[in-house]
């Protein structure tokens, strides 16, 4: 993105004639090759090329902002004049700074040249591999949706506080949306995705033979009672209900006083062997970078450290309110202001395997997919369930037709009775690593 460099640096003389007091520059450019299939066939290829940029302007304290689909100067200029109109009328806000100039250190493994050669043909055939390996494993699989992308993202950011850096990156990723019919039997929908840097990491065969295995057993669902008990979440299922603890961990929310996390930095909210940290500096990572959306360095960050909440996620602005330093945490793209957000959140694993944990329960379900929007600040769920399955005797049995989980995601982190060696890696533009978490005193209605 060098070149955008050289046009964007320039613009903010121009922007400060145009009577802003400072300005931020986030342009995107995304090469991307695509395949998308329905319905177990191929459906279309595309080779693309997406750039943009998102203009912030601070006049007076207040904030304007314009984005633009395209890298043309003169939309560009087009642009920052749309965000200075806006920020001249817009109410100020004391708090509102762009981030200062940070010394940023790269992040290693985060662009694989042979990208550079990975065809249209290549991503033809890796996209045929996903589907037929899915179909083939079982043939009650059917792929209702799916994709395979090879992506080269480049991003610059330049503002008027010195700020003037960018990143490349590569990128593949792919999807498996679907269930499995047999006969009259239609199990419940399930998912797999995955994404990584490098081609080598590029492992299509454990996705889909993983999604196959998951929709096949959801069929044959049968009823069960209902009852109040352990359940068993699989990183899956951890990653649907636990975005709610993070959401509650943000400053915006706190400070907004919507989080039940409000005035609890260093008390001790769940059980000790819950420890949660976020590291945007992993090499190799697909949410990896050297630095967020403002242009802050990411850096490891501790949000949960033994039960106790040690740490919320800050932006420039939710940080200026504060008196404090950002945490690196702004996300998004060009066509939005920052918001906040993780980038590779891990719950730390515990020291009992998956099977030990199941065979130490007499009754209770292994909670595979959820279906939820619990109360932001309550933390109350009442949660369908897809594809669950009975533990009796410290043995899976059947797999459930849909149920019902009511519980306090706030309260239910100290009924959590145990947590998995395993950890299971749920990558995209954010990832998690997450491991299998028993909670009690979940009712279940049947």
């Amino acid at each position: 993105m060098s070149d955008i460099l050289a046009t964007l640096e320039p613009l903010i003389g121009k922007a400060q004639k145009l009577g802003a007091d400072e300005v931020e520059f986030f342009a995107q450019k995304y090469c991307v090759k695509t395949v998308n299939f329905e319905h177990n066939n191929m459906k279309s290829a595309v080779a693309s090329i997406v750039d943009g940029i998102g203009i912030r302007v601070l006049k007076n304290k207040a904030l304007g902002f314009a984005s633009a689909n395209s890298l043309d100067k003169i939309k560009i200029e087009d642009a920052l004049k749309e965000a200075v109109a806006i920020a001249k009328v817009t109410p100020p806000e004391d708090n509102y700074f762009l981030s200062p100039k940070q010394k940023i250190t790269k992040i290693p493994e985060m662009y694989d040249k042979a990208i550079e050669s990975f065809s249209m043909d290549d991503t033809i055939s890796y996209s045929s591999k996903l589907l037929k390996t899915a179909t083939e494993h079982d043939s009650r699989v059917t792929v209702d949706s799916g994709t395979f992308a090879a992506t080269i993202r480049e991003s610059a950011l330049v503002n008027s506080n010195g700020v003037s850096i960018s990143e490349t990156k590569s990128l593949f990723n792919w999807m498996l949306f679907g269930m499995a019919i047999d006969g009259e039997d239609i199990g419940s929908f399930d998912y797999c995705y995955d994404s990584v840097v490098n081609v080598s990491d590029i492992d299509i065969e454990f996705t889909a033979k993983d999604f196959a295995e998951k929709v096949v057993r959801n069929l044959n669902a049968q009823k069960t009672e209902s009852f109040e008990g352990l359940a068993v979440l699989t990183p899956d299922a951890v990653g649907d209900l636990f975005w709610l603890l993070v959401n509650a961990a943000t400053a915006t929310q706190i400070q907004a006083g919507s989080s039940f996390l409000q005035d609890k930095l260093g008390d001790k909210i769940a059980v000790d062997e819950l420890t949660i940290v976020d590291d945007g500096t992993l090499k190799g990572q697909s949410a990896s970078s050297s630095f967020d959306r403002e242009g802050v360095p990411h850096k490891k960050y501790s949000v949960i450290d033994k039960g106790i909440f040690t740490g919320v996620l800050y932006d420039t602005f939710t940080a200026n309110k504060e008196n404090i330093e950002s945490t690196g945490h702004a996300s998004g793209t060009y066509r939005n202001i920052p918001n906040i957000w993780t980038t590779n959140l891990e719950l730390k694993p515990g020291t009992k395997s998956y099977e030990e944990l199941i065979s130490e329960i007499d009754h209770g379900i292994v909670v595979n997919r959820i279906s939820a929007a619990p109360d932001p600040i309550s933390g109350d769920f009442s949660a369908a369930l897809k594809g669950s399955q009975l533990i009796k005797n410290g043995e899976m049995t059947d797999t459930l037709r849909e149920i019902t989980a009511v519980g306090n995601i706030f309260t239910n982190l100290n009924t959590i009775t145990g947590i998995s060696k395993e950890q299971r890696a749920l990558r995209g533009n954010q990832s998690w690593l997450v491991p299998y978490i028993v909670m009690d005193k979940i009712k279940f209605v049947s």
